[in-house]
């Protein structure tokens, strides 16, 4: 029997979820020396000098702004599709967002638009590595260092990607990784800051410091929705269950089971949330300390899988990304003309797929900035994610590939 083949999985078990949630209910949440174990961990396998541990990588983000002391009105260059939380606290912050279109090959800045967009009032770039593809950030960077530009690049998507020889997320002044829900290293939340600056890492720990402490039912929450999405992905649960209620749902309301995660809510905020404020846990860091473990061996599976459905697949329009770069497909990618239209006629041979549910920050009604990002419109609107999760068999790959060729 074929089994019906999910979107995308949580990566690590039911059982490892099931004993973290236990864990949760008496563990010490506020073990310091844990979280800087794990943070040295993380920074050495960046090659980087430092790592601090936030609760997200928004909240990174906006410590890693503040401690720059930018004018108020200062401009910063944001990727026209990512979270919408890195567009609040830029807000938050006095500070004005500019928005650069993407190269659709390698889903990050076009060099000669980001060029352009720079100019005297611009304090920083935030370089954003969309589905784990890899650009030229040798580029990218030169670009920013010859006007004297802050860099942060998000590899929230990218860990362990390489671009000549070195990790993505080594390149900037600081980078930052948020190790949240189905992403390939999952803490259950938390963004990762690192840098080499020895002053900088300082002043960010301090603000680590001054944290609120964390709060047990927000970490049990992150830990149960992980379950459930674990259960649900499992490979019987969603044949019988899941994969059956997506169908339904489509026909009942089309496009309702589109995004990967759910729409996003798009409502602008008045005020950064305290959650986001709340101090990483040593739970969380015990959990990144054991998925540091498997996550070259995942990424390897994940990668073989890349390989053979795109070799077998050269008509399908995927991504090219940059010579010298090594994509680590977080998320495979492909455009096509209809994507609701596809992921119906993939529904039928029992392969569940989805758009991102990422949102295009650049054109948000709410919100009082905008951007023309044509190549951001066409990922938004015209791609899709191809499984290629580790645990694929060889079986579920050809299905894929067939469908791939067949009615890509």
């Amino acid at each position: 029997m074929n089994l019906a083949i999910p979107r995308g999985i949580i990566y690590h078990s039911v059982l490892d979820d099931l004993k973290w949630l236990v864990t949760s209910l008496v563990a010490k949440l506020d073990d310091q020396p844990v979280v800087a174990a794990f943070e040295t961990r993380f920074a050495q396998l960046l090659g980087r000098k430092h790592c601090v541990a936030f609760p997200f990588a928004r909240t990174a983000i906006y410590y890693a702004l503040k401690r720059q002391h930018f004018p108020h009105g200062s401009e910063i260059i944001m990727p026209p599709i990512s979270i919408k939380g890195i567009l609040d606290v830029v807000l938050a912050l006095g500070l004005v967002p500019v928005f650069v279109d993407i190269d659709k090959d390698t889903l990050c800045f076009d060099e000669q638009l980001l060029e352009k967009a720079l100019n005297a009032n611009t304090r920083a770039v935030i370089i954003t590595y969309l589905f784990g593809m890899v650009p030229d950030v040798e580029k990218l960077v030169a670009v920013c260092r010859r006007r004297g530009v802050f860099v942060i690049e998000d590899f929230s998507q990218c860990l362990n990607g390489q671009f000549a020889d070195r990790k993505i997320g080594s390149f900037g002044e600081v980078g930052v990784y948020s190790a949240s829900s189905i992403k390939t290293l999952d803490t259950y939340g938390g963004g990762l800051l690192v840098c080499d600056d020895e002053a900088l890492a300082e002043a960010l720990r301090a603000d680590q410091a001054q944290l609120a402490p964390p709060v047990r039912t927000q970490l049990w929450q992150k830990i149960v929705t992980d379950l459930i999405r674990n259960v649900a992905t499992t490979r019987l649960v969603f044949h019988f269950g899941v994969f059956p209620l997506l169908g339904l749902l489509a026909k009942l309301k089309p496009n309702s089971v589109l995004k990967h995660t759910g729409d996003r809510d798009k409502a602008m905020i008045d005020e950064l949330p305290g959650e986001w404020f709340c101090a990483y846990t040593a739970l969380q860091a015990r959990v990144g300390l054991e998925g540091l473990v498997s996550l070259e061996a995942l990424d390897q599976e994940r990668l073989h899988n890349v390989a053979e459905i795109k070799a077998a697949a050269p008509a399908v329009d995927f991504p090219r990304g940059s010579t010298g770069g090594v994509p680590i497909y977080w998320q495979l990618l492909a455009y096509f003309a209809d994507p609701a239209a596809t992921q119906q006629r993939w529904h039928g041979k029992k392969i569940d797929t989805a758009t991102t549910s990422l949102l295009k920050i650049s054109d948000l009604p709410a919100y009082p900035y905008h951007g023309d990002t044509p190549n951001a419109d066409k990922l938004y609107s015209n791609s899709l994610f191809i499984p290629c999760f580790p645990g694929l068999n060889a079986a579920d790959r050809q299905r894929i590939i067939q469908v791939l060729n067949d009615v890509g």
